[in-house]
């Protein structure tokens, strides 16, 4: 598999230039405002006389930084604390907008084959394996082989990570967590569908050599006792030219069904896609024939 998928598709000669949406799309998610304090957090407190009324002491300045004996301190720390988180996410987009520029094009606002590469290098990850393909999906990468400004930011945001060594950490600790049975990784195995398909052209079949290398890569942590077979029968049929989105996804049903690797329990009265009917045919036919080559071996080493 060659560097950053680019196995799975040749190299165009032209690429596309970013659009100005990118950045509009980031900027919607940064430039929130934050909201002003409600009146009542900035009224004075109210003071008790001897007399028993009660009045409010006149501040000369409500807009001030100086936190006096007469304003409310609960008004103070509202303050205060808006002002850090204002600087928090300010500070966290500044060092994430840096590390999106180490590897960026030198052309286009992108990171393309060669920011890619160099960013798994620092990460010490190939940029073939499976922590890169939560990278991309927890950017929700529309493309292989290229991260937008918005999608990098946005999975920097999700993994809450603005370095290269957090990003390593968190990579690490969600691939080890994914279980292959939770709603997390079948989002992951549906992302990876649309993830692998050439958009530049309209693709909505996966051809069958990159649903194989996807396949492989998906289930790179947790193999399900079939998939050896499906792919080695996909490879035998030149017949079958792509893996449509339907059979992408019944895919990982069909595998929990003959979680043994148990064929015997495939019901094919249930509406599978007809590749299943085929795949199991195929087997069948293929544990008969050794189930003949062998009576036949005994027979003929009786003859000698």
């Amino acid at each position: 598999m060659g560097n950053c998928f680019s196995c799975l598709r040749s190299k165009s000669t032209t690429r596309s230039v970013a659009n100005n949406s990118d950045n509009e799309g980031l900027n919607n998610v940064l430039d929130k405002t934050i909201e002003g304090l409600d009146s009542n957090d900035l009224n004075p407190p109210v003071m008790a006389l001897s007399n028993g009324a009660h009045s409010a002491p006149v501040v000369s300045s409500v807009g001030s930084d100086n936190c006096g004996s007469l304003r409310s301190s609960f008004t103070c720390t509202r303050l205060t604390n808006i002002r850090l988180n204002n600087f928090s996410v300010k500070s966290f987009h500044t060092r994430v907008q840096k590390l999106f520029d180490i590897y960026r094009d030198p052309v286009e606002d992108l990171i393309l084959i060669d920011g890619i590469e160099r960013l798994c290098c620092d990460l010490q990850m190939s940029p073939e394996e499976f922590r890169i393909l939560i990278l991309a999906w927890k950017c929700d990468a529309h493309q292989m082989c290229r991260f937008t400004r918005s999608e990098f930011f946005n999975g920097c945001q999700t993994l809450q990570v603005d370095s290269i060594s957090l990003m390593k950490t968190k990579l690490s600790d969600v691939a080890n967590d994914l279980n292959y049975n939770t709603e997390e990784f079948k989002s992951l195995y549906r992302f990876t569908f649309k993830f692998g398909l050439d958009n530049a052209v309209g693709q909505r079949i996966l051809p069958v050599d990159t649903a194989i290398v996807l396949w492989k890569l998906v289930f790179n942590v947790h193999e399900p006792a079939i998939l050896e077979r499906w792919l080695n029968f996909l490879e035998s049929q030149d017949n079958i030219r792509g893996i449509p989105k339907d059979t992408w996804n019944m895919f990982l049903n069909f595998a929990e069904s003959v979680s043994n690797g148990d064929l015997s329990n495939y019901d094919d009265t249930e509406a599978w896609p007809s590749v299943f009917d085929d795949f199991v045919e195929y087997e069948n036919d293929q544990a008969n024939q050794n189930i003949s080559d062998k009576g036949n071996g005994k027979k003929h080493g009786g003859v000698l």
